[in-house]
């Protein structure tokens, strides 16, 4: 029997030790990204690890009740029919979408001791109710044919359940009357009669739920939404940065036309990659590692990490700003400090995180997205893997602009040049009228620590072009992955 545990990637750590504990006592889990296979879809090894799964065990927090990814898994599980465990983290309100398909599944708090003993128990009650009823786990999702044919939203676990203890309350009632003659038949009759009164019980329960909190036929209309019709190519407005709404390019589409990956027409700010972990560029203490020429912070990568910055995608605090949606945001190490940049100019670790100006649809519209990115001189491994829900391109990602028929250069928006301190950009425009300005792309030079490269401002003939983590007036080019079936996009008639 396979247990599939769903959970926000900011919960892994939890994940892994209910994993752990699960397998430990028997119970086979599937979880992501352990069990996607190298070279498979990632999205299509999910959708197979819900189905071949008896159970899910969703592990609810507010990082897994923001996220369109763990949505998305809810949702399959449910139209299959297969039970959900809720496991709670911590106390969240539920968004619409997340409370329509969970209104009637068993939760359970989570408890302070480490062996998660009530998910074991869960896992271990399942598997001995498959085995009284003949079915073999990972085949029909450990339901029976009546929980799909029903309601999706009333078919997990709590159905499940209560049809199994009035059955075998009905079986008992009979055996004690003896021949189990029709007074035995009748008694199996109420049983049956009051497990369907409980279960219509649960779905009036819960469709009061649906109205006490707003909820409703719009909900379910949402659940099940046309995807928005967009193209290659086309320029939407979505979220808000510095006041003002932010311009799109759709720069490619899933298969099945219901994510698009955008991103930004424009540069929307100008920040260094990542800031001098010594809390001065190019200096540690008194030490001067830049004006005598080559210094040893050119050959000692660790030294040139500290002095200018990591280029490491996975650390470095562009990508913690792009991710966060909080007024304060919380940095690890250095933090981006204007006295941490090489010119000590356009400091942002008292700015709010880019996502804080969207609402909370634009929010859980988004696509946590599995982002691998190469390493460094310094990473451990070749490649990095994150999950972000904004992140940069890389260098392979730019044969996307030329597929879609979009230029790679691009202008920063007049709000970004009024941010800007560091006035890299209208220089060079009063100067040789360069209209474009380079922007960052999240790929580092593979033999180096600090050095990044960047989609050069079209005055030269090269494409791309390397610079140090600690620059603080190259641009900003976010992209991200939107699920069309939950994004509204803002249009000209907005006016805002």
């Amino acid at each position: 029997m396979q247990i599939f545990l769903s959970h926000s990637s900011k919960d892994a750590d939890v994940a892994l030790k209910i994993c752990e504990q699960l397998e430990k006592n028997g119970t086979k889990c599937f979880i992501a990204p352990r069990d996607i296979r190298p070279g498979k879809e990632y999205a299509e090894e999910i959708i197979n690890g819900i189905e071949e799964s008896a159970a899910v065990v969703l592990l609810m927090s507010g990082a897994a009740n923001r996220s369109p990814h763990v949505l998305r898994e809810v949702e399959h599980a449910v139209s299959g029919g297969t039970p959900i465990l809720v496991y709670k983290l911590e106390d969240v309100v539920l968004s619409k979408s997340m409370e329509y398909f969970l209104m009637t599944h068993q939760w359970v708090s989570s408890k302070p001791q480490e062996d998660y003993a009530d998910i074991v128990a869960f896992a271990r009650d399942l598997a001995e109710k498959e085995k009284e009823s003949g079915r073999s786990a990972g085949t029909d999702g450990g339901t029976d044919k009546s929980a799909q044919d029903g309601n999706p939203a009333a078919s997990g676990t709590n159905q499940a359940m209560v049809s199994q203890k009035a059955d075998s309350g009905a079986s008992g009632q009979g055996s004690s009357s003896g021949s189990g003659g029709k007074n035995g038949n009748l008694r199996k009759r109420a049983g049956i009669i009051a497990a369907a009164v409980a279960v219509l019980a649960i779905v009036f329960i819960a469709l009061f739920a649906m109205r006490k909190h707003g909820a409703g036929d719009a909900d379910a209309e949402k659940a099940g939404a046309v995807p928005v019709s967009v193209q290659v190519g086309d320029t939407v407005r979505f979220g808000s940065y510095l006041d003002e709404d932010i311009e799109w390019r759709v720069l490619r589409l899933s298969e099945d036309k219901t994510q698009a990956v955008l991103v930004t027409s424009h540069i929307v700010t100008m920040k260094a990659y990542d800031a001098a972990e010594s809390g001065r560029f190019n200096y540690d203490g008194d030490t001067d590692y830049w004006s005598s020429g080559e210094t040893q912070a050119d050959t000692d990568m660790a030294l040139q990490v500290r002095v200018r910055g990591n280029s490491d995608w996975s650390l470095s605090n562009l990508r913690t700003w792009l991710n966060a949606d909080t007024e304060v945001v919380n940095y690890t190490g250095q933090a981006p400090a204007a006295s941490a940049m090489a010119e000590k100019k356009n400091g942002y670790q008292n700015e709010a995180g880019f996502l804080h100006g969207f609402t909370k649809e634009e929010r859980d519209a988004i696509v946590e997205t599995q982002i691998v990115t190469n390493g460094n001189a310094l990473s451990e491994s070749e490649t990095v893997t994150t999950y972000d829900r904004v992140w940069l391109l890389s260098m392979e990602e730019l044969a996307w602009f030329d597929e879609a028929g979009i230029s790679k250069f691009t202008s920063p928006t007049d709000a970004a040049v009024e941010q800007d301190q560091s006035f890299w950009y209208s220089v060079d425009y009063d100067a040789y009228g360069v209209e474009y300005l380079c922007w960052w792309l999240r790929e580092p030079v593979a033999e180096a620590g600090s050095l990044c490269y960047l989609v050069d401002n079209g005055y030269r003939d090269n494409v791309v072009r390397q610079e140090n983590a600690g620059l603080e007036g190259f641009g900003v080019r976010p992209a991200l992955t939107v699920d069309l079936r939950y994004v509204t996009f803002r249009g000209e008639e907005d006016g805002k």
